[in-house]
This record gives structure tokens, sequence and C-alpha cells, in this order.
């Protein structure tokens, strides 16, 4: 199975507040890998707070 990996770190993701697009997979994909979380964390996380990276960073508890 291939890894996937992130292609840059979260942190630089969430320092711009790019928003998390739950609906492409290559979106959830690179955040699931870069937040070490699951999907339906990611999802959750998205569904409490809203796509916006930083949020989300700080609701899953990852440091940005």
């Amino acid at each position: 199975m291939k890894s996937i990996l992130p292609l840059r770190p979260a942190g630089l993701h969430a320092l711009t507040n790019e928003p998390i697009n739950i609906n492409e997979d290559d979106s959830v994909n690179y955040w699931v890998a870069a937040l070490d979380c699951s999907e339906l964390e990611l999802r959750v996380a998205i569904a409490e707070v809203g796509p916006a990276a930083r949020d989300v960073c700080n609701e899953l508890g990852k440091a940005v």
C-alpha cells in the first residue's frame, strides 16, 4: 500500500489558515496524515469549528 505523506508540514497550512476541503480526497488524506488523526476525527473537528486549518489544528490539540 502506498504511504501518503504530507507534502508540506501541517503548520505551514495552518499558519496561512487555509480552509480544509473535506470534499476532496487529496485534502482529506493530506490532513489525516499531517495531523495524525482519523478521517472521522478530522470531520468531527471541522463540523465543530469550521474548515479553517488553524482552528481544526487547535480543536484536535495539534501544535501549529
